[in-house]
């Protein structure tokens, strides 16, 4: 038996195939979630100090926006198979269009890279008070992602900043010695 979607045949053993692999894929990213809200919830455990457990949960949420990422990506495939699209064939030629993506996408990468330096490197956590030297804005790091950090001042208002972007920010939440 076929369904016709937007004028496309559709095979109902292939929609539900679909739909499972999905529920599947859906179950695993529930599972992994956990487990990193788990680990590190352990990571930041009664000995940790202030800052460590800021840095983890600055890791935890860029892990867990990364694992959102991949998620619906996997959909979208799913999705684009079940319209009749050969993700086969579409990802071979995702070479070419990488190279394309990359050349368009310079900032996007570069914010990601930026991301995960500011982590690695332990620059500035949530929670951080932080003044952006170029205009004075102050306020505290809410939440650092692939993309963008956002920090808020007293007031409420919010500074969204490409990471790439980040210059010369003076973390006052930390004392050097």
């Amino acid at each position: 038996m076929n369904l016709n979607f937007f004028g496309t045949e559709i095979s109902v053993k292939k929609l539900i195939n679909s739909a499972l692999y999905i529920i599947f894929v859906f179950i695993v990213y529930l599972i992994l979630r956990r487990i990193l809200k788990v680990t590190f919830n352990k990571a930041g455990g009664k000995k940790t100090s202030p800052a460590q457990k800021q840095r983890i949960k600055t890791i935890s949420q860029m892990l867990s926006s990364i694992l959102r990422y991949l998620f619906l990506i996997i959909i979208l495939l799913v999705a684009l198979s079940i319209v009749g699209v050969n993700v086969t064939s579409l990802l071979a030629g995702l070479g070419i269009l990488t190279a394309v993506i990359g050349l368009a996408f310079q900032d996007m990468i570069k914010d990601f890279i930026a991301g995960i330096a500011i982590i690695a490197e332990d620059q500035f956590s949530v929670g951080d008070t932080v003044i952006v030297q170029a205009d004075g804005f102050k306020g505290t790091v809410t939440n650092i992602g692939l993309k963008t950090t956002e920090i808020t001042d007293d007031k409420g208002n919010v500074k969204i900043l490409a990471n790439h972007n980040i210059d010369g920010l003076i973390n006052c939440s930390r004392n050097q010695h």
